[in-house]
């Protein structure tokens, strides 16, 4: 393709004495190109060919059916479909049309558009993790940072956690939203599997979490799967996280690592924010007064679980084993654990039978006072509840026939010869 610097070189290089072959050896031309274009007067002028007819063309619009309904499928498979179809092409065609529709699907779902929310009206809150080696006493123990961000402010908060368990959830969701003072109107979250048991766009949330979010009056919008531009502004958050020194350091225990998430927090909502133009704390202000007020009664984030109680007199709870009263054996108990503090209460309806703290997996938690009454000899058992033989005579007394009088009835008074006529006549 000669362009028209090229032309213009090639007409330089003749008017200095350069022969054809010269310039063609000079430009890895060949001398009838250079012949051309040395006797052109104007530049050579290209257009585009015309397409020729794919014989894949026929066949697209099925192409783009099945990646509407098969996204999965291959492009061996489609080609395998469209063959006894009367296509002749090549497997190759196939492919870099099929990976061509795929790229525009892509680009389709990736493209959004960036909106501002009103003040109080979303926050989004996300995890990041399971980090290890945070920890001097416990390298392996996996932690996770849990962030909420105020969608018209960029105020954010994060906390260390160490589950994500649904009773943990919402036990840091009531923390964060108790530092704030005040509710948003919507939650947007990921499809974390304790709380949606079914994604979008047939959702289905956890019993729990919708007793959770009734009570404080706020909507629940988890993304559509695959969409993290919905709940970008977390998202982007745990960008500085990761780029950050915080991770890459060794702490004594998790309240030196909070102690630092704060500070880290607390720089960020002093800064001037490069898309509002102002700090998170200055829209904070703002923002507060829209805020939903906090409920009069706080949530029991507890979730209640049903254990029957064992012949030990025991409860299997997470793999380790409770105590409670003998009188219960046989029973179903309920079982509420407290995610921050790790005390485990059991409640036989409304009443509280035993307390205890939660206990590492495959121990048992014995409180004497609940089997003493076990430990007592046999005799002693016995005699306290009534022996054999009296309750065999009490139960002989019990169910021994009774007197009753008979009702007084007036009867007739005859002579016996009157009967006596009577059978014999009965009997002729």
């Amino acid at each position: 393709m000669i362009t028209q610097e090229l032309w213009m070189d090639l007409k330089l290089l003749s008017r200095q004495g350069m022969s054809i072959r010269a310039i063609a050896r000079a430009t890895g031309l060949s001398r009838n190109t250079v012949r051309r274009a040395l006797a052109a007067k104007t530049p050579p002028d290209y257009k585009p060919r015309r397409a020729k007819p794919q014989k894949i063309a026929p066949y697209l619009d099925y192409l783009q059916a099945q990646l509407e309904q098969r996204p999965w499928v291959s492009a061996a498979q489609i080609y395998r479909e469209i063959s006894p179809q009367g296509y002749g092409g090549c497997y190759e065609l196939v492919k870099v049309q099929w990976r061509s529709l795929r790229q525009q699907q892509q680009a389709a779902r990736r493209a959004c558009v960036r909106f501002e929310t009103a003040p109080a009206q979303e926050a989004q809150f996300d995890w990041k993790g399971p980090v290890s080696g945070l920890l001097a006493s416990a390298p392996n123990r996996k932690l996770y940072f849990f962030r909420l961000v105020l969608g018209y402010s960029r105020y954010r908060i994060t906390r260390l956690v160490t589950l994500q368990t649904l009773p943990a959830v919402l036990a840091d969701l009531m923390d964060v939203l108790a530092i704030l003072g005040g509710l948003p109107q919507r939650l947007v979250f990921d499809n974390f599997g304790a709380a949606v048991l079914k994604p979008r766009p047939n959702l289905r949330l956890h019993p729990f979490f919708a007793d959770f979010c009734d009570h404080y009056g706020i909507e629940p919008a988890p993304a559509l799967p695959y969409s993290p531009q919905r709940k970008g502004k977390t998202e982007r958050s745990f960008r500085d996280l990761a780029e950050s020194d915080l991770l890459h350091q060794v702490y004594a225990d998790p309240v030196e690592i909070q102690w630092a998430l704060d500070r880290a927090d607390e720089q960020y909502n002093l800064r001037l924010h490069t898309t509002t133009g102002e700090t998170p704390l200055a829209r904070l202000e703002r923002e507060r007064p829209f805020l939903l007020p906090l409920p009069a009664l706080p949530f029991d984030p507890r979730l209640p679980e049903t254990r029957r109680v064992l012949s030990d007199c025991t409860i299997s709870y997470h793999a380790a084993y409770y105590c409670v009263p003998h009188q219960l054996v046989g029973k179903r108990l309920t079982v509420k654990s407290d995610p921050r503090t790790g005390q485990i209460e059991i409640f036989d309806g409304a009443d509280a039978v035993a307390t205890h703290q939660q206990a590492a997996k495959g121990q048992r938690v014995i409180v004497e006072e609940h089997i003493a009454e076990l430990r007592r000899p046999r005799w002693d058992r016995l005699r306290r509840a009534g022996s054999p033989a009296t309750r065999a005579a009490s139960s002989a007394q019990s169910a021994a026939p009774q007197l009753v009088a008979w009702p007084q009835v007036p009867v007739a008074s005859r002579p016996i010869a009157d009967y006596v006529n009577l059978i014999e006549e009965v009997a002729q």
